[in-house]
C-alpha cells in the first residue's frame, strides 16, 4: 500500500534525480546496520549494552549496499520508476547482532535487558521522548517476529546484500578502545 509520501513523490510533474518528469524511483532501506553504532560507547567502555527488546528483529542493511543501489537506479534506465525495499540478507534480533559484533571484535559483549522506562531515562540526553517511544513501540511490535527480507540489493547491484558481520568488520575500530 502506498503511503502519502510515496504518492506525493510519484505525482505527475515532480522531477526526480535519475528520472524523467513524473517518473520517480524510490529506494526504501530497511534498518541501517549503522544503527548498531549506538552501542559503541558501551562496548568501548566494557559496559553492558542496554536493550529493552533484545529479541526484536530487524533487517540490517550495509550503507555500501544502499549507496550501490542508489548508483544503479541513477545510472541504469531499466530501474527508473521502481520502488525498491532494501534489506540486509538476514533478519536478526538485536541480541544476535550483539553476538555477531562480539565475534568480530573477539571479545564478549554483555547485554542488559532493561525496561522501557529505564532505556528512556538512559537515552534521554540524545533521544527525544517521542522518538524514543516510536522506537520502543516498533521494537516491541517486532519482538520475536522476523523482518521481511527482499532481494532488491542483489537485483540492483548484482551481488547479494552484505551480512551484518561485514558491516561489523568494516566498523570494528568504532567499537575498540582508542
Amino acid at each position: 500500500m502506498e503511503d502519502a509520501v510515496d504518492q506525493d513523490v510519484q505525482r505527475p510533474g515532480v522531477a526526480v534525480a535519475g528520472g524523467e518528469e513524473g517518473t520517480s524511483t524510490i529506494l526504501r532501506p530497511g534498518a541501517f546496520a549503522s544503527n548498531a553504532g549506538a552501542w559503541a560507547w558501551a562496548v568501548k567502555a566494557g559496559r553492558p549494552v542496554s536493550l529493552p527488546c533484545p529479541g526484536a528483529h530487524n533487517d540490517p542493511v550495509h550503507e555500501h549496499d544502499v549507496a550501490e543501489a542508489a548508483r544503479a537506479v541513477l545510472l541504469e534506465p531499466r530501474h527508473r520508476g521502481g520502488l525498491f525495499t532494501l534489506t540486509g540478507p538476514r533478519s536478526l534480533t538485536f541480541a544476535r547482532q550483539i553476538d555477531q559484533l562480539a565475534a568480530v571484535l573477539g571479545r564478549p559483549i554483555t547485554v542488559d535487558h532493561v525496561t522501557r522506562d529505564a532505556w528512556k531515562r538512559e537515552t534521554a540526553a540524545y533521544v527525544p521522548g517521542p522518538y524514543a517511544d516510536a522506537l520502543l513501540d516498533w521494537w516491541e511490535a517486532h519482538d520475536g517476529r522476523p523482518a521481511a527480507l527482499t532481494t532488491a540489493v542483489e537485483e540492483l547491484t548484482g551481488h547479494p546484500a552484505r551480512p551484518f558481520t561485514a558491516w561489523a568488520a568494516d566498523h570494528i575500530a568504532d567499537f575498540r578502545e582508542a
